[in-house]
């Protein structure tokens, strides 16, 4: 199943402002893939932070998109290229710093965590807009789940005895 730009945006809009952005705001030096154009213009999310049960996840807006590929796609303090970075892969959003991928030669998204070495990306999702859906989804459940829940995330005891 695949998310329509509008159920993306009406959940992203739970966790920030979604403006529709024109491929103008692009600074990339290489061509933006048509897909992360069309999300842009159609869902449009500007800098969306999305709390989550470990990390919290971050969907850039597309004018800083191209500043969120320092340390993947080169290293953010030399600016030089990474080597094993695929050159098809924009990160579109991140949750705590583990990329999410749109890789251009499928359309699909990918994920993968830092830390290992080498990027062992794999698919999660079919397109952009249903990435944006399951994250604020997820985030979602989080931010109903204070009325069930205590700081510590535990279920609160009046929670537990009206099961």
């Amino acid at each position: 199943m695949t998310a329509t730009p509008e159920r993306a945006r009406e959940l992203l809009s739970r966790h920030g402002n979604c403006t529709p952005q024109d491929a103008t705001a692009w600074n990339g030096t290489v061509p933006l893939p048509e897909p992360i154009a069309a999300f842009y213009r159609d869902v449009g999310p500007l800098n969306i932070g999305v709390v989550g049960y470990g990390n919290p996840s971050f969907i850039p807006s597309l004018a800083t998109l191209w500043d969120h590929q320092a340390g993947y796609r080169w290293d953010g303090v030399s600016g030089a290229p990474i080597e094993d970075w695929n050159p098809a892969w924009f990160v579109v959003a991140d949750e705590g710093a583990d990329p999410y991928i749109f890789d251009a030669t499928t359309g699909r998204i990918l994920f993968a965590q830092h830390g290992y070495g080498e990027w062992d990306a794999g698919e999660i999702y079919p397109d952009l807009n249903t990435m944006a859906a399951c994250i604020a989804a997820l985030g979602t459940v989080i931010l109903d789940a204070d009325e069930f829940t205590d700081d510590d995330e535990m279920i609160k005891p009046e929670c537990r005895e009206r099961a």
